[in-house]
């Protein structure tokens, strides 16, 4: 019997009509190992010979001791330049709010080794915001809303976003639930970019549906935001017509737009009603808000965040901010720099123009709340950056040795943290190192920005991170496409979960994304899952693990990936790339995917799990090889070992075992389940006895941990 059922099981298989698995395992589980978090000890006060003390009830003619405290930060870095570079000093910061209301500068001339930080068990905040009071209530919209008088003097106290009890408040959008498409694109006025004008046309107009225009009472402060491709597009209103729908506005476009593509209104009067939400009239000069429950007229207090930037340090060393909360800063548009005005004088729609066109990359351009330039030594320890509309923290240009470490991000406009240097090599900006940091609800005004960029950086560590909850890629690193040289390189992702990224809103993504040549990166040890592109039409690319143009070098390994939209694992194009040991799991159309043929070897692929449910196992376009797979686990939770490969899993264009073998794939494959302890709970514990473990994978610890919460 069994010879007869080996002889049909051989004959099915060489079909590849079915999987005759052999006799099951019972599997055996060992203790659960769980990663721990060691809390940050923010210690004690001892005052210190050289050390002030700043207090919102102090003097700035004080001494600045604990009995007669200093008011300012200013004034606490100008006694600090009197003492010698070469002696330690603390400024010790009393509870409450400390208002930065013009930029705080750090240069060559503030003194080293000291450090600026909380009084222990203290609420410190350093905010960017002004508060408005004095409501009165009215009716707006057909609801009971709250105003006050406002003083708008040009742009510069037209404000963009507005804060209460520490959370983020919304403009008032239109629609009020999904998005409205773009019925004509008006390509006939577009101007094309200086490559791939597929991707890279700008436009100053584009027609919507009439149904989808309302007659605005202030066009002008009315702005669109069109999400596609990886970019999401901020353009200002600059005239609507509801006849035929044609909306110009004052920005170019970054990219092309398309017919169909997603678009809403943002700051619209007439689509002012939900608790919560406000609106600034800037022709009137009155906030209007509609009240939360609890709220009063005369209770309600809110905070306008009027100043952008907090503090710029340049060429400045030794400067460490430990225990503080940054909070509550205003933006503007990107006056990008990338292309300014595309449009030439002659064009028709040239005098519309009132800003730069943005960088279509990952909010490249946008500023940061916090900037450090040429500085070297400059931390981050315990700090809270929270309601920050830019980019929160930026490391740029020949920037060494500063660290990020058990800080905490939420609510960030754009990138949470931004490592970035000049295209040289070797790089000038070394070591920024970001560990233990929690990092969620990024991107919620630039949504295309990324939870850690790094750009043109060498030898940093991204490590033991905790990043979710953004509309585009957790963590970016490499900032050139192809296989030119490549100033990124020698950087360690390690040890990091990263969930919820993506959420069906751009394209093009990945948990963690890579770019160029990087022969000493190393990615391993990170969770990764629920990463989700745009759902519609135009939607593709919510990949865990994304090895994007020319990445080359790296070594992937340790690392679990599940639940993503597109496949677990993408390489668009590479070389000699080592993916090792990984866990890939039920990604939405595959495990693992390579997109263009190269005439040498793109990755090694040895000694990892994949396993899908009715998904194709290898998405490849073409029938050459191009990679080299030795003793990897495949299993199909639907089908068996009875996996399937090929770009789609339509009938026709499935590839089955025998077509793989025969084209050199699935080297000494085993086709078993891999005894995962409840792989649809998603507990991917590895039994003991799996033939994975006896096929040559080395088990890792699988528990995700929580670094700390908001």
């Amino acid at each position: 019997m069994t010879k007869i059922c080996a002889f049909f099981t051989a004959i099915l298989t060489w079909l590849g009509v079915i999987f005759c698995p052999g006799e099951a395992l019972t599997p055996v589980f060992g203790d659960t190992e769980e990663k721990t978090q060691t809390e940050f000890n923010e210690g004690e006060f001892v005052m210190g010979k050289n050390d002030l003390v700043v207090s919102p009830s102090g003097d700035d003619s004080n001494e600045g001791t604990a009995e007669a405290p200093i008011k300012t930060i200013a004034k606490a870095k100008e006694l600090m330049k009197a003492l010698g570079s070469d002696e330690t000093a603390t400024v010790w910061f009393r509870e409450g709010t400390y208002v930065i209301s013009e930029e705080l500068v750090f240069d060559s001339s503030d003194k080293k080794n000291v450090t600026y930080r909380s009084y222990p068990g203290e609420k410190v905040e350093f905010s960017g915001s002004k508060e408005i009071s004095g409501f009165t209530e009215t009716q707006i919209n057909g609801v009971t809303a709250y105003v006050a008088d406002v003083e708008i003097n040009g742009e510069k106290d037209y404000f963009r976003a507005l804060f209460k009890d520490g959370k983020s408040l919304a403009r008032s959008i239109y629609p009020k639930e999904g998005m409205l498409k773009v019925k004509d694109p008006a390509t006939e006025e577009a101007i094309a970019g200086s490559h791939a004008p597929d991707f890279f046309t700008h436009s100053l107009a584009f027609y919507a549906h009439t149904s989808d225009v309302l007659d605005f009472a202030n066009a002008k402060d009315v702005e669109v935001k069109v999400m596609h491709f990886w970019c999401d597009e901020h353009l200002p209103v600059y005239s609507v017509d509801t006849e035929n729908g044609r909306i110009e506005t004052t920005i170019a476009s970054a990219m092309r737009i398309r017919v169909d593509d997603n678009y809403i209104f943002e700051n619209v009067k007439e689509a002012l009603t939900l608790p919560g939400e406000w609106y600034l009239d800037r022709t009137e000069e009155k906030l209007y808000y509609i009240p939360e429950e609890g709220d009063t007229a005369e209770n309600t207090v809110l905070y306008a965040g009027v100043n952008e930037k907090l503090l710029q340090i340049k060429d400045a060393e030794g400067i460490s901010f430990q225990g503080i909360d940054f909070i509550n800063t205003g933006w503007d548009y990107v006056n990008g720099t990338h292309t300014g005005n595309p449009f030439p004088e002659t064009h028709p729609l040239y005098k519309n123009v009132k800003y730069g066109t943005a960088h279509p990359q990952a909010a490249f351009e946008v500023p940061a709340a916090i900037n450090i330039e040429a500085s070297k030594e400059i931390n981050f320890t315990d700090c809270r950056f929270e309601n920050i509309s830019y980019t929160a923290l930026k490391f740029d240009k020949a920037s060494t040795d500063c660290d990020v470490t058990s800080c905490l991000f939420n609510n960030i406009g754009a990138n949470a943290i931004f490592i970035n240097g000049d295209f040289v090599v070797p790089a000038s900006t070394q070591r920024i190192n970001v560990r233990d940091c929690h990092i969620g609800y990024y991107g919620r005004i630039f949504n295309n920005a990324i939870g850690i960029l790094l750009t043109h950086a060498y030898d940093c560590e991204l490590m033991n991170n905790e990043i979710h909850d953004g509309w585009y890629t957790g963590v970016s690193v490499g900032w050139n496409w192809g296989y030119s040289d490549n100033s990124t390189d020698k950087i360690k992702i390690k040890d990091n979960l990263i969930y919820n990224i993506g959420n069906g809103w751009l394209s093009d993504m990945g948990g963690i994304y890579t770019l160029g040549i990087q022969t000493g990166t190393e990615i391993s040890g990170n969770i990764i899952h629920n990463v989700g592109c745009d759902e519609g039409a135009y939607g593709y690319g919510g990949w865990g693990i994304y090895l994007d143009e020319g990445s080359s070098g790296m070594t992937v390994e340790n690392n679990l990936v599940y639940d993503c939209s597109s496949q677990t694992f993408h390489q668009h194009y590479g070389k000699d790339n080592i993916i090792r040991n990984n866990i890939f799991a039920f990604g939405g159309e595959g495990a693992f995917r390579i997109t263009k043929h190269e005439e040498h070897n793109s990755l090694t692929l040895t000694n990892n799990i994949l396993v899908t449910d009715n998904a194709t196992m290898y998405a490849l376009t073409t029938e050459k090889d191009w990679f080299v797979d030795d003793s990897n686990l495949y299993w199909d939770y639907k089908n068996g070992g009875n996996v399937y490969s090929g770009d789609g899993m339509d009938l026709f264009e499935r590839k089955t075992l025998v077509i793989m073998k025969t084209r050199g794939y699935y080297n000494n494959a085993l086709f078993e389940d891999p005894l995962f302890k409840d792989a649809p709970n998603r507990d991917f514990t590895l039994a003991e006895n799996s033939p994975a473990i006896a096929q040559g994978f080395v088990p890792f610890s699988y528990d995700a941990g929580t670094i700390t919460q908001f």
